[in-house]
């Protein structure tokens, strides 16, 4: 299913990272929390906003670096279609 279709029915995205699955809702229900942290380059924030805490301290269990951050934001975006018209 694309990232539109999932949208457009309000379904959660599942994003596999590192070995670990991620339930990310569609780009259109993300919190306005999660912008402003980006907007702020508060990405570990925005991060914690994006998956609720108990998938932040799953995250945190494996994932220790900036790139894993900036990773994982990369295959999230793709998943949900950020950034594609």
């Amino acid at each position: 299913m694309t990232a539109k279709k999932n949208d457009a029915i309000g379904k959660v995205h599942v994003v596999e990272f590192n070995g670990d699955t991620f339930a990310v809702p569609p780009a259109d229900d993300w919190d306005l929390d999660v912008l402003e942290a980006i907007d702020e380059s508060r990405m570990t924030a925005a991060l914690r906003a994006l998956l609720g805490d108990e998938q932040y301290a799953k995250f945190r269990a494996t994932n220790k670096k900036v790139r894993d951050l900036g990773e994982f934001f990369t295959a999230a975006g793709k998943k949900v279609g950020a950034g594609n018209s």
